[in-house]
């Protein structure tokens, strides 16, 4: 109770000379740096969602859910790209196929999640997903003279079939 009486005294007089007591330090947790180990996990995290189908959404509700800021896990991923193409230079001829597989899936995720266009973060996956695909270039596929495998369909009767002797041998109107 007196102790009461005295703060209530002594505020009583700060205010009347006009003086203010300095604030209190707010006791804010201090969020702990994740390591490089945590940070590609979680990076990996949104790589496969957005693999999956995710949106701008999904990846903001994600950062936000884990604690992350886009600033910093784009820090931590030039971090890696550098590290990466880095190790690339010293050893070029020495990726195996299954490396150079690995490298060129990483690419196509980096580039989809580029394309998304949610930041910072999806900014530097494109640019890291390019540079991966202008070092290691996915194999060219030839097709059939330019147009690929055609499927060749013609409509039967009420429904739809194939232009194969098949179908129709059975189809009223189409000679067997």
């Amino acid at each position: 109770m007196l102790n009461k009486i005295w703060q209530f005294l002594k505020q009583l007089i700060q205010r009347l000379l006009g003086t203010t007591p300095p604030p209190k330090p707010q006791n804010t947790p201090i969020r702990p740096t994740l390591t490089d180990a945590e940070y590609e996990s979680k990076f990996m995290e949104i790589l496969e969602g957005v693999n999956a189908g995710w949106s701008r959404g999904d990846v903001a509700g994600f950062l936000i859910a884990k604690r992350l800021k886009d600033g910093e896990l784009a820090g931590w991923l030039r971090r890696f790209g550098t590290r990466l193409f880095e190790e690339e230079t010293h050893a070029p001829s020495t990726a195996s196929a299954d490396a150079v597989a690995s490298l060129q899936e990483l690419a196509r995720r980096l580039g989809l999640f580029g394309r998304m266009g949610s930041g910072e973060l999806s900014q530097v996956a494109g640019d890291i997903g390019r540079e991966i695909l202008t070092r290691f270039p996915l194999p060219v596929v030839e097709d059939d003279v330019g147009y690929g495998n055609v499927i060749e369909a013609v409509f039967v009767g009420n429904g739809l079939g194939f232009s194969g002797d098949g179908n129709r041998s059975g189809a009223s109107g189409v000679p067997g």
